[in-house]
């Protein structure tokens, strides 16, 4: 359906050329120079939403047009000569850049602040879902004693998914910066030390725990102390979130996920606790 789409867009000797890069949300494509990423039917309003919010994140420059072709949502932008985010290609340059990246994300306002309520509505599904393992449940009562520290944020605009595949980096000789966030469906107004904490998790956590933790305080660094001391909160708290969607979504990974998330919220956490006002 999402190639049909296309073939009603572009020239056959395009068309011809297209090569598939998965794609969750959507069905996305490359020709080598340009992306097209193809939302459904029920979801071709999320192809303009996308395209606002790279505006909103000052890459609209990446953003060539918005297309409906049946009734499908066409995303179209230049491609990034970058591969998804991996260990080896990990560096000071990439640091660097992921600093200014996220800095320029979270200095732009958003209406609102954090509420206490929402918070607490994620700790209580994620005690409904792992409610059979001790060690989940005495960590959520844990953070639970955290809310009145935590809520009350200021939004800022955050890309909410810095997971490994949505985290591009530039290949050797590649032209454009080092590093690009793609896929801003989930982009809005949160807590920028739950953006840092997603990055951990998702893509970080790659480089292994103790690296993925000072390249962490190293980004983190830069910002209000309040907004370090509320990652001992978030980190765990997004953990606990992947479990939730490991159990409900794909249970047989979770097992798996079980073994190697819930030490890392767990040593986080108490880690971030002994160093005295729950400062990481």
């Amino acid at each position: 359906m999402a190639l049909s789409a296309l073939k009603g867009l572009i020239s056959p000797e395009t068309f011809a050329h297209l090569t598939p890069l998965g794609g969750f949300e959507a069905r996305v494509y490359t020709d080598g120079e340009r992306v097209y990423k193809v939302y459904r039917p029920s979801e071709a309003h999320l192809a303009a939403l996308e395209a606002r919010r790279m505006a909103r994140a000052g890459l609209g420059g990446f953003v060539l047009g918005v297309e409906e072709v049946a009734g499908q949502g066409v995303l179209i932008t230049w491609r990034f000569p970058g591969r998804p985010f991996r260990p080896e290609a990990f560096g000071p340059k990439t640091l660097a850049a992921l600093s200014h990246l996220f800095l320029s994300l979270h200095r732009l306002p958003e209406p609102g602040h954090v509420s206490r309520e929402e918070l607490l509505e994620r700790l209580e599904r994620f005690a409904e879902s792992l409610f059979d393992v001790p060690q989940a449940l005495s960590l959520i009562q844990a953070l639970r004693g955290e809310l009145d520290r935590v809520a009350g944020a200021e939004r800022r605009f955050c890309h909410r998914d810095a997971w490994a595949g949505n985290l591009l980096l530039k290949e050797p000789g590649g032209e454009g910066p080092e590093v690009l966030l793609v896929d801003w469906v989930r982009s809005g107004g949160d807590d920028p030390a739950r953006d840092l904490a997603l990055l951990k998790t998702g893509s970080l956590d790659l480089l292994g725990e103790g690296a993925a933790r000072e390249a962490l305080f190293r980004l983190a660094r830069f910002y209000p102390k309040e907004v370090r001391a509320r990652l001992a909160f978030y980190v765990p708290l997004t953990y606990l979130h992947d479990l939730h969607w490991f159990r409900t979504k794909a249970p047989g990974g979770f097992q798996e996920a079980l073994a190697d998330k819930l030490p890392r919220a767990q040593s986080f956490f108490q880690d971030c606790l002994s160093r005295g006002s729950q400062t990481c």
